[in-house]
């Protein structure tokens, strides 16, 4: 293969990678922030005490799930612990967060004390 083969191939190669969707370059990190995010507008909405829910990210654990739940897809199952911080005090809690994709966003969070 020539040089010219070669710089031509790999021309291609940085086309083709430059060219993925955005949701590619998505992170862990970025799904577990959208639970947060998630839980707290739901927490805020049934709870008028509701302060802020902060999810503790060294205790999460993720489940590559890629199924449905009823008509619901979801593709990861975020696991781990959390505060939720009411006027009345915090406490440690045990959460679940459904993710549908990066595209999607989280579709269930769930708050379970500890």
């Amino acid at each position: 293969m020539g040089l010219k083969a070669r710089v031509g191939a790999g021309a291609l190669a940085l086309l083709a990678l430059s060219t993925l969707p955005a949701d590619a370059q998505r992170t862990r990190f970025q799904g577990i922030t959208q639970c947060g995010r998630y839980a707290s507008v739901q927490f805020a909405r049934r709870d008028p005490a509701f302060r802020r829910f902060v999810i503790e990210r060294v205790s999460v654990q993720d489940e590559k799930y890629a199924d449905m739940v009823g008509n619901q897809f979801v593709s990861t199952i975020f696991t781990g612990r959390a505060i939720y911080e009411t006027s009345a005090g915090t406490k440690r809690v045990r959460f679940v967060c459904l993710h549908a994709g990066y595209s999607k966003g989280p579709v269930f969070v769930y708050a379970l004390p500890e």
